[in-house]
């Protein structure tokens, strides 16, 4: 979000108001469509058929979870215990 102000970007400042701010700031950030940036112009481009970052957040979480899946039936057996 390019549009952060001081008090909500940085990181020592944990008052109420301001993570409540930072939240509010998330939520919307998730609803809004994915765009990535064109390392050429250094302009944010909306991504065809990405759908929203809530989307894209939830399709990269399956791709992780599914590959660790993947992993674990890998292990030798005597590792399947281990976490």
């Amino acid at each position: 979000e390019d549009r952060l102000t001081r008090t909500n970007s940085t990181v020592d400042v944990a008052t109420k108001e301001n993570l409540d701010k930072l939240v509010e700031i998330g939520e919307r950030l998730l609803k809004k469509p994915v765009s990535r940036v064109n390392l050429k112009t250094g302009l944010a481009e909306l991504v065809k058929n990405g759908g929203t970052n809530e989307d894209a957040l939830k399709r990269f979480a399956k791709l992780l979870s599914d590959e660790r899946k993947l992993r674990q039936q890998k292990l030798p057996s005597s590792y399947k215990g281990l976490k």
